[in-house]
């Protein structure tokens, strides 16, 4: 085999730790100063299962190497693909605080979709994560259970629908490689330190035995540990309180996220207006509140005036987290092949904690706490109490994430063929516990008994109420669930002939799945107990009590399917600057029939220094089990409060349901749908390679997916913004506390209808020998050009492109990295810039302030985000072979991230003041590594 320049160009530079996004190593200067090349060894890359040089293959494949990743300043795989250009619409930690995510963290390539980005582990199919929802949420792999001290390399393929590994890999496959047939050992202990929280260290441990040449077998053991304290909302200026005054476009603004349920407590009254009898009497709203005023949008000239609870300042940005890996590799040689055994254990827990529960509490005319607190201020009729059990603390998540995988398999070369046989078990046990919730009956119990009084402040109820308070705290497992696979694989390559360009390889495989996924709440999630906090079951006379604020009524099942898949590819070098590539794929599902896709490549090389190279694809993906299989239930509320509006008002007439009172969030019902059709997708992919001078390498490709009934669920804005016309997206649920029944907003799985989107990613790397070392300076981007999607069959785009709006998210449309490292002596420093461009937020309703602050009206405007970007710097040093240490700090200038006023958004926190989904709100971060090699 002999290379091009080009493509020894390109080996070199990825066994030097280049990579898209994260380029940290020195390169050579000069290719033709080099010494001889290191031999060419076939090795099998990612999207293919024929074995070949590396860095010559007709798709975009990204190599990240151990060493690149460790001089990126990352900790985590979850921190690494923050890092990437190409990968955008990631789920991170920050999602768990105050939601249902368990602490996932995972990958969407290009923002096409977590759930269509295959991530795979030595070529390996991974169990689903356990805490995915019955909407598709969190319906990947989790990178927690990843042990990035056990990582050699990384390859990101950004080409989908892959022969060899599925295709329902849409967006493409990020392959994570472990180490092996190694015989050194390190051990590295790290710290990190951003400003007031979020502290983290960190210590792992790698060692090999044995070496497949001399002694016949190998054996890789790795752990890893990592702990991290939290980050509370109140430690950062930009997200520390739920009341904002900021300029734009000439004007001055103020944007409260606040909640309508204080302590003490607001009411109704006779007129159905909300009110804080608190003020009413005092003058002023209690603390941890501020004033709100909301005027009705029914031309009723009504008004709330209340006190709304600044729950932002009760928040953690990031939770308490400790996590644990370990894995074991074992090779060894028997009759000629090789046989191995892959271990991995994970073990992820966070804690994050949210304001007190809140909760509504009816108040009868009459009663005692009427005739107190409500008649006096002219309230003579029934009402409901809004209150927050603050005596209760706060509401905690306690989350637990357990990984384990084993492989056991057979490699090698038979009769001329190259062969991997293996079967694969993994699985993903997901456990959330809490504590600070009590059952919405037994508040109702502490109220009208005459114990709990919403009307006064913290630690002021009597000794006996706070007994009963406590009494009433459930704390203890709610909800979780287990997702496994079974999977039998076995795939080989052979040239079949040899040809002017050189041998014609054919590749086979075959393999057998079986997924499964049982949902399993507590007995208080699905609503059987009649005293949670005793574990007291319902039935005749004990009614069944829910959580107090916020209903459940989650049911337990389980489900599974079975694939087999067969495929073919051949690579046909027609002359040696022009390679052919094509592939063909079978999938038979149980629950979904079969389909057929293919895939066509192109290598062209029409000179030594020039690569042009392109595919076209299609592709399947068939709903998660749970997406088609989970039983209606609760799933939470939505995210935005809503006034109920006269076209609402007759969507609750038509359900014999009411309309929350004032300006409030609204229950959300989901679940699955056995209607639901597979997502089919064509894909196609268009790029060059190019080293003009050899200290300068360029390279673009073009993208392209397509895909039709796409799964998703229409978005609240759209459908509260014209209730009528989507009739099916309502239904009910009935408050256990207050036994109303209102009106509900239905999130439920629906193939929406088309999406497309088109973008490039770029590379541009020079390296230049300098008097006092080697430069390399490497930049990667992403620019997108379309993406559009439909929100129902046949209606119109939309697009996330620089605007939040319709679908919930942004896009944006440049994100790169631009890394310069200088290597001198035992020295090697780094700077580099992250940035991606701005975007329009969300249309949101803002007070309008005058000079003195008074709030003279209302406005809807969408604020302009603007361009963002951060700078790392990193300095190594490594005296000999055996130390190395490194210090680095992250976010150099401490640059906050932008304001935005907009709450909603699809897999966002409670986090307000900023976006959690798209900026890390830790700061500037030092961090220090060292390590030890033996």
């Amino acid at each position: 085999m002999k290379e091009t320049v080009l493509s020894q160009s390109l080996r070199r530079l990825f066994a030097g730790g280049a990579c898209a996004g994260l380029a940290m190593l020195a390169l050579p200067a000069q290719a033709q100063q080099e010494q001889a090349a290191a031999p060419i060894q076939r090795v099998e890359i990612t999207g293919s299962s024929i074995k070949r040089i590396a860095a010559e293959g007709a798709l975009p494949v990204t190599v990240m190497t151990a060493a690149a990743i460790r001089e990126s300043g990352v900790t985590s795989a979850a921190d690494l693909v923050k890092k990437l250009s190409t990968v955008q619409g990631s789920t991170g930690e920050s999602a768990s605080v105050g939601g249902s995510s368990f602490g996932f963290s995972g990958i969407s390539i290009h923002n096409v979709g977590e759930t269509r980005t295959l991530v795979l582990l030595n070529g390996k199919r991974l169990a689903q994560f356990g805490g995915q929802t019955l909407t598709g949420f969190a319906a990947g792999f989790d990178l927690n259970s990843i042990p990035l001290s056990a990582i050699d390399r990384v390859e990101l393929l950004t080409d989908g629908a892959s022969a060899l590994y599925g295709a329902d890999a849409i967006a493409g496959v990020v392959n994570f490689i472990t180490k092996h047939d190694r015989t050194d050992g390190d051990v590295t202990i790290g710290y990190s330190h951003p400003q007031n929280g979020a502290y983290e260290k960190r210590l792992s441990a790698t060692k090999g035995f044995g070496s497949l040449d001399t002694d016949g077998y190998n054996v890789m053991l790795t752990f890893g540990h990592d702990e991290r304290t939290k980050l509370g909302s109140v430690d950062r200026s930009f997200a520390n309180t739920g009341k904002v005054d900021f300029s734009a476009n000439g004007k001055r603004y103020r944007k409260q996220q606040f909640s309508a349920s204080p302590i003490p407590a607001n009411a109704l009254d006779d007129q159905g207006q909300l009110i804080s009898p608190y003020q009413k009497t005092t003058g002023a709203c209690p603390a941890k509140t501020f004033r709100v005023i909301e005027p009705y949008n029914d031309g009723s000239g009504l008004a709330d005036d209340y006190c709304g609870y600044d729950f932002v300042r009760d928040l953690e940005i990031f939770p308490e987290r400790k996590r644990d890996n370990f894995m074991a590799s074992a090779t060894a040689k028997y009759a000629g092949q090789e046989l191995f055994a892959d271990i991995m254990l994970s073990k992820s827990t966070q804690v994050s904690r949210i304001a007190p529960v809140p909760g509504s509490i009816s108040i009868a005319a009459g009663s005692p706490l009427a005739v107190k607190y409500l008649q006096p201020i002219g309230i003579t009729g029934d009402s409901l109490a809004f209150y927050r059990l603050f005596d209760m603390g706060p509401r905690t998540s306690n989350d637990e994430a357990q990984f384990a995988s084993l492989v056991l398999g057979s490699r090698g070369v038979i009769a001329g063929w190259d062969y991997s046989a293996s079967y694969n078990f993994s699985e993903s046990k997901v456990k959330g516990n809490i504590s600070g919730y009590p059952g919405a009956l037994a508040v109702k119990a502490l109220t009208s008994g005459g114990l709990l009084d919403p009307f006064v402040g913290p630690g002021q109820q009597s000794a006996a109420a706070q007994a009963a308070i406590k009494a009433a705290t459930y704390s203890g497992y709610w909800d979780g669930g287990i997702s496994k696979l079974h999977s039998l694989t076995a795939n080989g390559s052979h040239e079949l002939m040899r040809m002017e360009g050189g041998g014609l390889m054919l590749g086979v495989g075959a393999n057998i799945n079986r997924e499964s996924f049982a949902s399993r709440p507590s007995l208080f999630a699905q609503g059987k107990l009649a005293d949670p906090a005793a574990g007291v079951l319902c039935g005749g006379a004990l009614e069944c009590d829910q959580r107090f604020g916020d209903p459940a009524s989650s049911l337990p099942y389980d489900a599974s399917r079975t694939s087999q898949g067969l495929f073919a590819e051949l690579v046909i070098p027609v002359y040696k600057t022009l390679e052919l590539g094509t592939a063909l794929r079978y999938d038979h599902y149980s629950d979904f029939g079969s389909a057929t896709t293919a895939k066509a490549s192109f290598k062209w090389t029409p000179k030594p220094t020039l690569m042009i190279r392109g595919s076209i694809g299609n592709g399947f993906h068939a709903p998660t089990v749970p997406q088609v299989n989970a039983i209606q239930q609760g799933y939470g509320v939505t995210s935005e409060k809503y006034t109920c509006t006269p076209a609402l008002q007759a969507v609750a007439d038509a359900h014999n349901a009411l309309c929350q009172p004032g300006n409030r969030q609204y229950d959300e019902l989901a679940g699955g749908n056995a209607e639901l059709k597979p997502e089919k997708s064509r894909q196609a992919t268009l790029g060059f390679r190019f080293e003009p001078v050899s200290y300068i390498t360029l390279g673009a490709d073009l993208w392209h997916v397509q895909i039709r009934d796409t799964f998703g669920q229409l978005t609240e804005q759209v459908v509260f913004a014209d209730p009528a016309r989507y009739a099916k997206s309502w239904g009910s649920l009935v408050d256990i506390g207050t036994g109303k029944n209102y009106l509900a907003f239905l999130a439920d799985n629906q193939n929406l209808g088309k999406s497309y989107a088109t973008g490039i990613d770029y590379e541009i790397t020079g390296r230049y020998r300098s008097p006092i070392g080697l430069l390399t300076s490497q930049l990667n981007m992403t620019r997108m050009l379309r993406e559009v999607s439909q929100l129902q069959r046949d209606g119109a785009y939309y697009s996330a492109i620089g605007n939040f709006a319709e679908l919930g998210a942004v896009t944006f449309r440049n994100q790169g990295h631009w890394s310069n490292t200088l290597k001198t002596g035992k020295w090697t420093n780094t700077l580099a810039i992250n940035f991606k461009s701005g975007y329009r937020d969300q249309e949101t309703t803002v007070d309008v302030l005058d000079a003195a602050g008074n709030v003279t009206g209302q406005e809807d405007i969408r604020k302009e985000v603007g361009f963002y970007s951060t700078i790392d710097w990193q300095a190594v040093w490594a005296p000999n072979k055996t130390w190395s240490a490194t210090i680095g700090v992250l976010n150099l200038t401490n640059k906050a991230p932008p304001f935005v006023p907009s709450t909603s958004g699809a897999n966002r926190g409670q986090q307000f003041g900023y976006d959690d989904r798209y900026y890390d709100a830790r700061g500037r971060t030092a961090y220090f590594n060292a390590s030890y090699k033996f």
